[in-house]
């Protein structure tokens, strides 16, 4: 049976009150909830049933989850850390580089957030500032919840970024085993045509297009063009780019003269969650700089 207590609890609101089914946005108050500890965050959330993350299998909103152990917390950490180095060892960039980079910033605006919030509290007067006039009042004490979410936050952030430089740094790295390049004379309009993507003597095509509304974050860049797949060739003598670009010309008679990119890399690359992304990544900034 489920243990519960009267506990005093932090939480944001301008919301919609249910018991059981709390949808949790604003500013920060206090309030006596008759069940477990809580502690809501700015954002939806479901006290009693935590989702877990397909692709790391780490709980979101792990870190200010309705629990006050900080040893389970550091173990979900690590074990998340864990599964995120061993897809960085198999060259498999997204979507993990992206979720540790949300970690990573989601953790430091909970600390920012968290601070603000202490600040406007005021606990007892205890004098004033001789330079400013200013009012001094003792901090107010915070609970336990709130002191293990502290704890987290300063054993997280360092662990995150770190993992998050070394992401940032192996993106770099094999970028540097890929090339991009025009095939054939390129139109004025960029913004849709095809990409090859060859990988030995496999060439795959994906028609591309760059929407209107566009990602202003750098890392997210690569969210900028939107591909889809078409079909693969095996490049010979016969078969080159060219003529790769020759036959799309045929077959979709309503582009005359698409833009294409052929892309090249001497690596092999998970194509879904690396190869792909990466191929985005340098046909923007290729396009975007034209």
């Amino acid at each position: 049976m489920e243990q519960r207590s009267n506990v005093v609890v932090g939480e944001y609101f301008n919301m919609v009150d249910s018991i059981d089914n709390w949808t949790v946005k604003g500013a920060f108050r206090h309030r006596m909830e008759l069940g477990s500890a809580t502690l809501f965050l700015n954002k939806s959330f479901q006290p009693y049933h935590m989702v877990i993350d397909i692709n790391t299998g780490i709980p979101q909103g792990w870190a200010y989850a309705p629990s006050i152990d900080l040893e389970l917390k550091q173990y979900t950490l690590l074990g998340y850390l864990q599964r995120i180095q061993g897809r960085f060892d198999e060259y498999k960039l997204y979507p993990h580089l992206e979720h540790i980079q949300a970690q990573v910033a989601e953790l430091r605006q909970l600390r920012n957030d968290k601070r603000a919030w202490a600040d406007r509290l005021h606990g007892e007067l205890t004098g004033f500032d001789p330079s400013t006039g200013a009012l001094i009042h003792e901090r107010p004490l915070q609970g336990e919840l709130l002191r293990v979410i502290d704890e987290v936050i300063a054993f997280a952030v360092p662990g995150l970024s770190r993992m998050e430089s070394q992401g940032i740094g192996l993106r770099e790295e094999l970028v540097q085993h890929m090339s991009l390049a025009p095939v054939g004379i390129q139109p004025l309009h960029l913004a849709e045509g095809w990409l090859l993507m060859r990988t030995g003597d496999e060439a795959r095509v994906y028609g591309y297009s760059i929407p209107f509304l566009r990602e202003r974050n750098e890392d997210l860049r690569h969210h900028n063009i939107v591909t889809r797949y078409v079909t693969s060739h095996s490049l010979g003598l016969g078969t080159t780019f060219e003529r790769i670009k020759a036959d799309l010309i045929q077959q979709y008679p309503q582009w005359p003269n698409p833009a294409t990119f052929a892309v090249e890399t001497d690596l092999e690359l998970p194509y879904i969650e690396t190869y792909v992304p990466l191929a985005k990544w340098l046909a923007f900034a290729h396009i975007t700089a034209a």
